[in-house]
């Protein structure tokens, strides 16, 4: 797991722009990629109890499904072989690959030629762009177990990774489970594990962005802590395991989301509010590549598929606290379709309202006031800029309607009804 460290300036020149081009094309180092062993060993990062657990024998077999697009071949390899590596074979049935349409070539017939001499994986060719979400459900529908796993396309299974998941599922098919997700580092390609006592569970604010904070005390005091099961509000939704029937249940994906986004949220207020639990098993460690951004944003038309998304979602489950998201884009929805299938099946179900998992599932988070602007065009922003002096200074600024670090606020706030966002607060910045 240690990393391979290039310095650029001793490349020739024709390494420079093949250097140049990896960061460009992949959002991370494929330089140094390719120079790593598609088959790398890594350290077993289990940690106390996890090394000496004994799980059932007759634990379900998984399918994983890993979807890309225009991956770089070696990350792709290294997370196939890392499935192959570190499964138990009887534990995996099958891997499939879901090409999203993918115009390179090496991603073409040497793909498939290489892993038809694997054994156990299958590729699929899509015919168009589905987008991730859509790319997972086909994937899903040609998988034949009864438990689905779903993996990103530039990962590191390692030692262990995946009895702990399949045995909180074999105990409670309503049980969805996430790895502890370890950090591959973008420009070295070192593998940095997470200790059991570092391990963070999924939350959200109310941009309806995915973030990780330190789980509550009466989680850290669960018992077994630290190496048990931990419940988590939301998951990052790139690396889970699911039972086919609670997932079959809940009503997959919403078929209405494109591209991605906003998945991972909806799935999570689902699972909580219909009955069932998400957790991430810290006896799993699952590495990452994590980037800096989306190096192929460029190849769809553009960014709105996710703000459809997140108010498909907010429609649904969020009840009257989809208020507080759709204020900090002055309720611009947009067209977001039909949603009337989704409600039934929260009907069906008798799911818990929103306010419900507020109070049980995630307390800790802030909830603002309804409180309704009487300046705009003006609005209460608190800058994002890191390279500002007054970066955590909210002060009213030209509403842009896009959302973000802004919301429609009255100004005037005082001591006594201080202005606050999740990371934000006038009682502290002088406002």
């Amino acid at each position: 797991g240690a990393g391979y460290i290039v310095d650029r300036e001793i490349l020739s020149d024709e390494e420079k722009k093949e250097f140049d081009e990896g960061w460009e094309n992949n959002a991370f180092n494929q330089f140094v990629s390719d120079r790593i062993s598609v088959r790398r060993h890594l350290p077993d990062y289990r940690e106390g109890t996890c090394l000496t657990n004994e799980y059932a024998k007759d634990l379900p077999a998984t399918s994983v499904v890993i979807c890309f697009f225009n991956e770089c071949w070696s990350t792709l390899i290294r997370s196939v072989h890392s499935v192959l590596d570190n499964s138990p074979p009887h534990l995996l049935k099958e891997i499939i690959l879901v090409d999203d349409f993918s115009n390179r070539d090496y991603l073409k017939k040497p793909l498939d030629d290489y892993m038809q001499a694997l054994g156990k994986v299958r590729v699929i060719h899509l015919p168009q762009r589905e987008g991730l979400i859509r790319a997972r459900m086909i994937g899903m529908n040609v998988t034949t177990t009864d438990v689905i796993t779903f993996l990103d396309s530039h990962i590191e299974c390692t030692a262990g990774w995946l009895e702990p998941l399949l045995a909180r599922i074999h105990g409670n098919h309503s049980t969805i489970v996430s790895p502890v997700i370890d950090r591959i580092v973008d420009e070295t390609f070192e593998y940095t594990p997470l200790r059991a006592t570092e391990v963070q569970v999924g939350g959200f604010d109310w941009d309806m962005t995915f973030d990780w904070h330190i789980p509550p005390q009466r989680d850290l005091q669960r018992p077994g802590a630290p190496y048990t099961p931990i419940r988590t509000p939301t998951i990052a939704g790139g690396l889970f395991s699911i039972h086919r029937d609670f997932f079959a249940k809940l009503g997959y994906y919403d078929p209405g989301m494109e591209v991605w986004g906003g998945e991972n949220l909806e799935i999570s207020f689902k699972t909580w509010m219909c009955g069932g639990t998400l957790e991430i098993v810290v006896c799993s460690h699952i590495g990452h590549v994590f980037r800096t951004r989306n190096p192929y944003m460029s190849e769809t038309s553009s960014d709105m598929p996710l703000r459809r998304n997140m108010v498909r979602m907010a429609e649904v489950w969020l009840d009257e606290y989809r208020n507080f998201f759709y204020e900090r884009f002055q309720y611009q929805l947009g067209d977001y379709g039909n949603v009337s299938d989704r409600r039934e099946i929260r009907d069906r179900l008798k799911c818990h309202s929103f306010k419900w998992y507020l109070d049980n599932i995630f307390p800790e988070l802030f909830v603002p006031s309804k409180i309704e602007s009487y300046a705009f065009p003006f609005c209460a922003d608190a800058s994002s800029d890191i390279n500002r002096k007054d970066l955590h200074l909210i002060q009213p600024y030209p509403c842009h309607k896009r959302g973000g670090h802004q919301v429609s606020l009255p100004f005037g706030s005082s001591k006594t009804c201080p202005i606050r966002r999740e990371h934000f607060d006038s009682r502290k910045t002088g406002v």
